[in-house]
């Protein structure tokens, strides 16, 4: 009842301070404009001095239209309200604003309680659960359990995941506690801190909810695509279907480098892969290629890189990798004798064979070019 009168009593308070302060204002500025619309003498002084107010010259043709279009109008509505029925329309309607503000406070108190009613209601809930009564600081504090729980269902206070904190608090709180064991080993109280967590260690519901989300996904096959940046890695909002249709087939996990639809167009356009070639064809593009890069390395960073002779022992070096490499290839094919270039009715590994040979030649044909436009076009 107290609390009730309380309540009415600021409800009266608030009404109050509206009819005085914002109600009064505008029911004057309403009789101030209805004053100076409805009746021949103004109830307001609009200058600061006490003599008349005189109009100025060129506003007098302006004002005799305007009165002469309003005076039909407002002669009616003269004889229709006078000035003690304007002010009390005026009062009349702050005294309904009043009411109005009065309402919306009603209001405001009402949710107030709503919401101190679900604190008690929550409050309530937490006292029905045995163990969570008058747990021992020395357990748990109150900011670290308030926390815990707001990450925990509730469905699940009373009987908590077994090995979770929750579950190990309550197995603390149902051993040491009033009425039960007081007193508590060295060794018992360290294992107990290493089993309990800290405030700062909880993640907070935004955390737990990603954390949820990455997990779901990854059940799912599914991997947050980030890249590594300054401090960590950078989620970039994307999303990577690792996991292939079997889920514990290794041969089918997909990576963007093998599966992704870039570096599938770049490796069918490369010579080993391309489509409509033939196995010469292959060599010679890909000799001639590694040929014409291989010099280099040799003629910038070699212990002869200062002297004239710096490009033709590039070209060397670059002439006898590429020798190495063919006598590997060569040897390849000879033992293993993959039949992918082969055509009908060739013998095994024919075509790689035919690939390897012209390997050979363009890649000295690449170290040649690149030895000569080094040696034209390069400084002394």
């Amino acid at each position: 009842a107290r609390r009730f009168y309380t309540s009415s009593s600021g409800q009266a308070k608030t009404a109050m301070h509206g009819f005085l302060s914002v109600s009064t204002a505008l029911v004057l500025a309403g009789v101030w404009a209805c004053s100076l619309l409805l009746t021949d003498e103004n109830a307001f002084t609009t200058g600061l001095g006490h003599g008349p107010q005189v109009p100025p010259a060129h506003s007098a043709g302006a004002a005799a239209q305007v009165s002469a279009g309003l005076s039909q109008p407002l002669a009616t509505a003269r004889e229709a309200l006078g000035m003690k029925g304007l002010v009390g329309f005026g009062m009349g309607f702050g005294v309904l604003l009043a009411l109005t503000r009065g309402s919306q406070t009603r209001s405001q108190v009402s949710r107030k309680a709503e919401g101190s009613d679900i604190a008690v209601k929550e409050k309530a809930d937490l006292s029905k659960i045995a163990y969570l009564e008058n747990i021992p600081r020395a357990i748990i504090e109150k900011e670290t359990l308030e926390k815990l729980l707001a990450l925990t269902p509730r469905e699940e206070w009373e009987d908590p995941e077994e090995d979770g904190y929750l579950w190990t608090i309550k197995q603390y709180a149902e051993t040491y506690g009033p009425g039960k064991a007081t007193k508590m080993q060295w060794w018992e109280y360290i294992r107990m801190r290493i089993d309990l967590v800290e405030p700062d260690d909880l993640p907070s519901p935004e955390m737990l909810a990603e954390y949820n989300r990455l997990e779901s996904l990854a059940m799912d096959g599914k991997r947050a695509f980030a890249v590594p940046g300054p401090a960590g890695w950078w989620y970039t909002g994307a999303v990577v279907q690792w996991k292939g249709k079997e889920p514990f087939a290794g041969d089918q996990v997909l990576t963007l480098t093998e599966n992704g639809g870039f570096s599938k167009q770049f490796l069918a356009n490369l010579a080993f892969y391309r489509e409509g070639l033939k196995p010469w064809q292959r060599g010679l593009e890909i000799g001639m290629a590694h040929g014409y890069f291989l010099i280099g390395p040799f003629v910038s960073l070699g212990p002869l890189r200062n002297t004239p002779e710096a490009a033709t022992v590039g070209l060397l070096c670059g002439c006898a990798i590429v020798g190495l490499v063919s006598l590997g290839g060569l040897i390849f094919g000879s033992t293993i004798k993959p039949t992918r270039f082969d055509k009908e009715g060739d013998k095994p590994a024919a075509g790689f064979i035919e690939m390897i040979n012209w390997h050979a030649i363009g890649g000295l044909g690449g170290a040649g070019f690149a030895h000569a436009l080094i040696t034209v076009f390069g400084s002394a």
